[in-house]
């Protein structure tokens, strides 16, 4: 619904619009009737806000409100908007609770048409965690609700298409391609144009992965027909990048840069987002065709458009760039390369980086040092012929040691430049790949929704999925950057999420929290294993407050003592026999966190007297 109007305003001009009808409902809450008008206008003052605080403001007192007046429909349908706005800002957890309790309402009212909603935005938070099991679950359930009341074959058909992409995600092709194929005979028999081609180019994503090349071109050509009459330009422009890619795949080189020209045309034309991905895929095909000058302009153009928006293409670019620099001699250049691939791939495989550059560091220092010995050979010849015939065969010696030495260091080289070119080979094919099944997924999603709603005239649910769906890509984005820059690795950085996770879950509680830390640790840095693993143990502790101790009140402690980090999180909740603990996993957990980053875990705990963890991790 946010989304809805802020759109609507923008198109029509009358922006003061919102705020005017803002400040009047505003003017009705004053008046504090407590009544379902009010209960209303909350929800609506809820749905206008395009800000996560504001807008969880409004939809916790309407929830209050309900719980007041004692109205379950209402408290069913507020719940409901919780999760979806905590969905939609990636507050996984928040919407983890809230989707529990809403599914709790749905049953005891007996209304299946929400319980089935419930199930489809809780399979969506699970696709933001990867959780493919229990995002498969969640849609599994939605389906055979959907089958049941039998009033939305359309519905039905998004929900066979989802499971389809989930088994998809799992490596299950054979499922995949099953449930794909019921929506597809579902989106046959009402007509939906967008949704059979929509499962025809998710059967040539299946068989693409399966190797039946000739299945997939078949069913990317179907999407292509029904795209192409539906003068549907972005997905004309995927799909037609999706083929090139199958050629690829199928090291039809040349066909495949039919497909990434024409789709690169329809990019340009209609600056729909795509082009970088062509820019790549015309990159490689280059390469392989070994058209190395053509091949660089085209990764140079990709750098261009990806930089600072997209590091995985920014990485398979440059790691593109260090292969053909290196097969054309130019070691500095690839060395270049290989250095800002590492930089933005460090925190995924940091040691293994440096080593490789390492070794085309040494690479290039050992032909500037061959450059030399040559220069210096020259100047022994000049010297032996006035030498003594015992000085010539001191000469002669050294200078057949220096040529055997060149030659096992040349043999050195070609043995590591071939097994480095076949692992480079490998990750460029498995980035460019992956990026392009997981981003493109998601903006077919984006589109098929957007279709919807131009198609239907109640279209705020669709609109609140668009919204969502672009959100949590943005997210998805967002956190990859972060986790490779490395000026997050500060544990001020670390300290601000941690303070941004305890409000997120313990306020939603009612858990007073004070967090305490000495500012001597803004100026400290942690490498990825320790930030992380700290971060996970922290966030642990809270979830457990949160389900289980029944605290009212949480002491957080992080200060510096002599090189070691120190974190407690104190609660006085209710505590438990530690001895007879032995099935959880959680504390466990926290405990070999700890001691994969060579800390201590500690744990305090009586019942009825609460409990007290404390970590020690070393900072150098």
């Amino acid at each position: 619904m946010r989304l809805v109007l802020i759109i609507y305003l923008l198109q029509t001009g009358t922006v003061g619009f919102t705020q005017t009808k803002e400040d009047s409902l505003y003017t009705v809450i004053r008046m504090q009737k407590k009544d379902t008008t009010e209960l209303k206008i909350l929800l609506e003052l809820g749905d206008l806000q395009d800000d996560y605080d504001k807008a969880i403001k409004y939809y916790r007192q309407a929830l209050a409100l309900s719980l007041f007046l004692q109205n379950k429909k209402s408290e069913l349908l507020c719940t409901v908007k919780l999760l979806k706005l905590n969905r939609e800002y990636n507050r996984t957890d928040s919407a983890f609770q809230y989707g529990t309790r809403a599914t709790r309402l749905a049953n005891n009212l007996n209304d299946h048409n929400v319980l089935a909603e419930i199930h489809l935005e809780v399979g969506n938070v699970y696709l933001t965690t990867y959780s493919y099991i229990h995002a498969l679950t969640e849609f599994i359930e939605a389906a055979k609700i959907l089958d049941s009341l039998n009033n939305s074959p359309r519905d039905k058909m998004t929900a066979y298409a989802n499971i389809g992409n989930v088994q998809f995600q799992l490596g299950n092709y054979d499922k995949a391609i099953d449930y794909t194929e019921r929506g597809l005979q579902i989106a046959k028999e009402i007509n939906y144009d967008l949704g059979v081609a929509y499962c025809y180019k998710t059967k040539g994503r299946i068989y693409r992965k399966q190797e039946k090349f000739d299945s997939a071109s078949g069913a990317y050509e179907e999407a292509l027909k029904i795209y192409t009459l539906l003068n549907n330009q972005y997905q004309t422009c995927e799909v037609l990048l999706s083929l090139g890619n199958l050629y690829f795949d199928m090291k039809l080189f040349s066909k495949a840069m039919k497909e990434y020209e024409e789709s690169l045309s329809i990019a340009k034309k209609n600056d729909n987002g795509l082009a970088v991905y062509c820019y790549a895929a015309i990159g490689s095909t280059l390469s392989e065709l070994q058209k190395y000058p053509q091949a660089i302009a085209y990764f140079d153009s990709t750098l261009l458009l990806a930089a600072g928006k997209n590091p995985y293409l920014e990485m398979d670019s440059h790691i593109n760039l260090a292969t053909i620099t290196e097969r054309l001699g130019n070691h500095k250049q690839s060395l270049f390369h290989f250095k800002r691939y590492a930089a933005l791939s460090d925190s995924l495989n940091t040691a293994e980086n440096r080593t490789v550059a390492e070794e085309m560091e040494a690479k290039y220092q050992n032909t500037a040092k061959q450059n030399e010995i040559e220069l210096l050979k020259k100047d022994q010849e000049l010297l032996a012929q006035r030498q003594k015939a015992n000085t010539v065969l001191i000469i002669l010696i050294l200078f057949s040691i220096t040529i055997i030495s060149a030659l096992l260091i040349n043999r050195y080289r070609v043995l590591n430049r071939i097994k480095r070119q076949a692992e480079l080979e490998n990750m460029r094919q498995n980035i460019a790949r992956d990026l392009h099944d997981d981003i493109g997924s998601t903006l077919s999603s984006i589109n098929i929704m957007s279709k919807l709603a131009m198609q239907q005239n109640d279209n705020t649910g669709h609109l609140q999925k668009i919204s969502t769906y672009s959100s949590r890509m943005m997210e998805t984005m967002s956190d990859m950057v972060w986790s490779i820059n490395p000026v997050n690795d500060s544990v001020a950085q670390m300290l601000a999420k941690m303070k941004e996770f305890a409000g997120e879950i313990l306020e939603p509680k009612n858990i007073q929290y004070e967090f305490v830390y000495d500012n001597s640790l803004n100026e400290i840095r942690l490498d990825v294993e320790k930030r992380k693993s700290l971060f996970l143990i922290f966030k642990e502790a809270i979830n457990n407050i949160a389900k289980y101790s029944e605290a009212t009140q949480v002491f957080i402690r992080l200060n510096n003592v002599t090189g070691i980090l120190h974190m407690q999180v104190q609660d006085n909740g209710n505590g438990f026999d530690a001895s007879a603990n032995t099935t959880g996993n959680g504390l466990k957990n926290m405990a070999a966190r700890a001691q994969a980053i060579k800390g201590k875990w500690t744990q305090l705990t009586e019942p009825g007297k609460g409990t007290s963890i404390c970590v020690e991790i070393p900072i150098t």
